[in-house]
């Protein structure tokens, strides 16, 4: 009975693990340090303060009624805060679906950003300053410390773990483990950001770097340039749950090609209380060429043509020049999220001479239905005009992450269209051990794929049954009648 009522006492007070009583946050030593201002602007509006060790969550479907300040540790935001989020010493992680009606203001580290997140105020990062706080009888206080040195010092920085990134994994270059620095000149108005990653299956070492250059808060001068390997598949599954899915079953529903490339865009952002629009320009030139699948390791499915060693299709070796379009949106009214963007390309230099222009979208709607359940409508497009593409300017379709029942990315071209809607039915009343609470998402997939043109549509209906970390799901084409059943990663948010 003791051990079951201390356990009980621990589930019901981890939720409340960030919701320490509210403290108040004052300076009391202030020393001209660039973000004196802003945090004195940010604390002289109602805020609450929150702190969990090493991360402080802000949880998805949480609103703030005012700014959060949070001392001490990293946040994770995902919520929406009618207000500032205010984070000393440590970073702003923002996530899809977060809604900051103020700023996001990182001291002592950085913002980093989400496509799918709205910050109507902008984002501010102050990497290079020190504040040293202490828990006082009054509340939490702050000791600025005044920069030491020359002017250069401080302005580099090893990101994330001593300067190692997020890694990945897939069937061409195994495990890629990125490494580098990030230097911070000219007051943070350029941001320089080299890493070299090494990749394992392929035994190489590639070079990359990006710049940005903020010029104010609405416009962002960004170049990179590097050797990559390329893909037009990420948009299937999520750069984790991918990776997670081949070391642990072999699955990677991507086509890859490598090639060198530099990039440079121009970027304007407008801001309001309910979402944010941006349009952007630029060019950029691409060298390519096709690459093996190696055939990494992996749990099951290592030596099978079908999986890890599944070939890439030969793309057009040379070069790509063009001038590059974009443009994105986030908007909320209520519970109902809208998110789109558009990328549009047009080559001036092509391997084989080829003229087209061709336009790659995504577009999302989202809203609650009844209670805790939830729908989700998801489009990806990609549609060419002119001469045929080149193979490296090809999608695909086909296996678990799009239409279940064909073969994977057996569906392929410049031309792409599909559609996937996704009910999710929690059912929070019951726990499976080790497992927590299962989610039932009932889904239904409908897409085409060709070159030239749009073939006939393929349609998969579907039911998964998800857990915390994986899914087992059936799904049947109601026009073959062919059914798969499978089951894969999952990763939180994700279906």
């Amino acid at each position: 009975m003791l051990r079951r009522l201390v356990a009980l006492l621990l589930v019901a007070g981890w939720p409340l693990a960030a919701q320490q009583p509210q403290q108040r946050v004052y300076v009391r030593h202030a020393a001209p340090i660039p973000s004196g201002p802003v945090i004195a602007d940010a604390l002289a509006h109602p805020y609450v303060t929150r702190y969990e060790r090493w991360n402080t969550r802000l949880f998805k479907d949480t609103t703030f009624a005012t700014s959060v300040v949070v001392v001490g540790s990293d946040a994770t935001v995902a919520s929406t805060v009618h207000g500032d989020v205010l984070v000393l010493q440590g970073n702003v992680f923002l996530r899809p679906g977060a809604h900051v009606d103020g700023r996001a203001i990182a001291v002592g580290g950085r913002v980093y950003d989400s496509r799918d997140a709205t910050v109507v105020g902008g984002k501010l990062s102050y990497p290079d300053v020190r504040i040293d706080a202490d828990t006082t009888k009054d509340g939490i206080a702050l000791d600025y410390v005044a920069p030491a040195g020359p002017e250069l010092a401080g302005i580099f920085t090893l990101p994330m773990l001593f300067g190692f990134r997020v890694p990945s994994y897939d069937r061409v270059d195994g495990l890629s483990a990125v490494w580098g620095p990030r230097f911070s000149l000219l007051g943070d108005h350029l941001r320089v950001d080299p890493t070299v990653t090494y990749r394992s299956d392929l035994g190489m070492f590639d070079p990359e770097a990006g710049i940005d250059i903020p010029m104010g808060p609405d416009w962002l001068i960004a170049a990179d340039a590097g050797r990559y390997t390329f893909t037009n598949d990420d948009w299937i599954d999520p750069s984790l749950e991918n990776s997670l899915a081949v070391v642990a079953i072999g699955h990677d529903y991507r086509n890859y090609w490598r090639g060198d490339r530099f990039k440079g865009t121009v970027t304007h952002t407008w801001a309001s209380g309910a979402g944010q629009f941006a349009l952007g320009a630029g060019a950029q030139t691409e060298r390519d060429w096709s690459v093996r699948a190696g055939g990494p390791w992996s749990v099951t499915g290592s030596a099978d043509s079908d999986a890890m060693l599944r070939p890439n299709p030969t793309i057009e070796h040379g070069r790509i020049s063009s001038a590059l379009g974009s443009a994105a949106a986030t908007y909320q009214f209520g519970d109902v999220k809208l998110a789109g963007d558009l990328f549009v390309e047009r080559p001036f230099d092509t391997p084989l001479g080829e003229r087209f222009t061709q336009a790659t979208f995504d577009a999302d709607v989202s809203f609650p239905t009844f209670g805790p359940q939830h729908f989700a409508l998801h489009a990806h497009g990609v549609l060419t005009a002119g001469d045929t593409a080149p193979p490296q300017r090809f999608a695909y379709l086909g296996g678990a992450g799009t239409l279940p029942t064909l073969d994977v990315l057996s569906l392929g071209g410049d031309h792409l269209l599909y559609l996937l809607g996704v009910y999710t039915i929690p059912i929070a009343g019951l726990k499976v051990k080790y497992l927590g609470p299962p989610t039932v998402v009932l889904r239904d997939a409908f897409g085409s794929a060709g070159v030239g043109s749009l073939p006939r549509f393929e349609q998969n209906l579907g039911v998964r049954l998800g857990f915390s970390f994986f899914y087992v799901g059936y799904d049947f084409d109601p026009r073959t009648h062919k059914d798969a059943v499978g089951f894969g990663i999952r990763v939180p948010g994700q279906h």
